[in-house]
């Protein structure tokens, strides 16, 4: 029973860690496949402008993620004059296969890379701008620039030359993109981390509750087989005996086992009151009730438990109407007695007015664990005591949608039941006297 709040709290922090991840590595997977396609579709479209420019700016309306960057490579290797990156990515796609948008890491960057051959009639027209500076700053490693020795600049054009391209690539830097989706992936990550960690807390605290409710229910259960255990046992002796021709006072046995039986249609019935109120279908058929009245009536089966126990009852009753089914406010009220003077030393007393009905007695002191666990289903007091009959009376008390608590007295314990009065003028009855 031990491991059931274990088994919960990994199977609730374990399902949200993997649903968490499972949503990461979709972003993650779709994330990909956009820039992927958007890196083929810009790559593509761009090889197939990279003659015209203009026209391609004309034609291509679509807008794209990205603007890529094309190498051209002439036929003529004196014309082809590359930057360090240039040359890497040349390398790099010496290797691979053409007209595919393939992608590659290098130095640190991640490009998506589309390489094609061109034939002879793509041919690029090239003029060289030359600006002349009085400038003394070297123009080294640019082979378009040169410096002259006059104070004024100037821009002469050559004539523009021809140039056969053998191959064109063209590529796009997606690192920055990927390095965001790596950022995200972390964060979420560790967010999915955290948040399961909480649900794992979340279902060891259940798993904990669980567990206890399953050992109260376990002891009140037992307790409950032994309680219906005694009648019988009791009732099976007597019975022996009659057969037998042991016992011969049968007016005495008669009242033994009409009180065996008793007790155990009164835990049956208990019994069949919870789980009717635990299917919820109980139904309230409320009417108006004199509660001086009515509470005298509740107390008149308890008048030879009071005699045979020698017990004190103080009433002090207020005239005060409610509306309620009678039968189930009969029911709690009773169970409220019965366990009043089953705890009682010398008496109880009951009250009403204002809104508000009193039972209490003189019990023995009670725990804080014990007061605040007074109503609860399934709990067991001192001595093994396990009775439900107080749950069914809070459960009813709240169904006519009144409150029930337990509390302190200087001497033992009383029942505060805070309902809604309806007061009427053609419905008052007179206080009765404390006895």
């Amino acid at each position: 029973m031990c491991k059931i709040r274990y088994r919960i709290a990994l199977l609730i922090g374990g399902t949200v860690l993997v649903l968490l991840l499972i949503i990461m590595a979709v972003f993650h997977l779709n994330i990909r496949k956009q820039i992927a396609e958007q890196a083929d579709a810009c790559l593509k479209n761009a090889d197939s402008f990279s003659m015209n420019p203009d026209e391609a700016f004309a034609v291509n309306v679509t807008p794209m993620l990205y603007n890529p960057e094309q190498i051209l490579i002439a036929e003529d290797e004196t014309e082809n004059v590359f930057t360090q990156k240039e040359r890497d990515l040349i390398e790099w796609c010496s290797n691979q296969p053409k007209d595919q948008t393939l992608l590659a890491e290098l130095n640190g960057s991640i490009y998506y890379i589309y390489r094609k051959d061109c034939d002879q009639s793509h041919n690029l027209t090239v003029s060289y701008t030359i600006e002349v500076s009085s400038s003394d700053e070297s123009a080294e490693g640019d082979p378009f620039q040169m410096i002259f020795d006059d104070s004024e600049s100037i821009t002469d054009a050559f004539t523009p030359k021809e140039v056969q391209i053998r191959q064109i690539i063209s590529y796009v830097d997606v690192t920055g993109e990927l390095d965001m989706i790596r950022r995200i992936n972390l964060m979420f990550i560790i967010a999915a981390s955290v948040i399961g960690m909480f649900g794992t807390v979340a279902g060891y605290i259940l798993g904990k509750k669980l567990e206890q409710n399953q050992l109260v229910q376990k002891q009140f259960f037992e307790n409950t087989s032994h309680e219906l255990k005694t009648p019988l046992t009791a009732i099976r002796g007597y019975a022996e005996g009659i057969s037998q021709g042991v016992i011969t006072d049968y007016v005495q046995t008669g009242k033994v086992l009409t009180e065996q039986t008793d007790k155990m249609r009164c835990l049956i019935e208990d019994i069949l009151c919870m789980a009717k109120l635990e299917s919820g279908t109980v139904q309230l058929r409320k009417e108006e009730i004199g509660l001086p009245g009515f509470l005298q009536d509740c107390l008149m089966p308890f008048e030879g438990t009071v005699l045979n126990r020698g017990l004190d009852v103080s009433l002090e009753l207020q005239p005060m109407t409610v509306s309620a089914d009678p039968d189930q406010l009969e029911h709690a009220l009773t169970n409220l007695l019965t366990n009043a003077m089953k705890y009682a030393k010398t008496g109880i007393g009951i009250s009403c007015g204002k809104g508000i009905i009193r039972i209490q007695n003189d019990c023995d002191p009670l725990s804080d664990d014990e007061l605040a666990h007074l109503f609860d289903r399934f709990y067991t007091g001192r001595g093994g005591n396990t009775g439900i009959g107080l749950s069914i009376a809070r459960d009813y008390i709240l169904l006519h949608g009144w409150h029930i608590a337990a509390e302190r007295t200087e001497n033992g314990i009383c029942f505060v039941i805070r309902c809604a009065p309806n007061n009427t003028k053609n419905k008052k009855e007179s206080a009765a006297k404390p006895k």
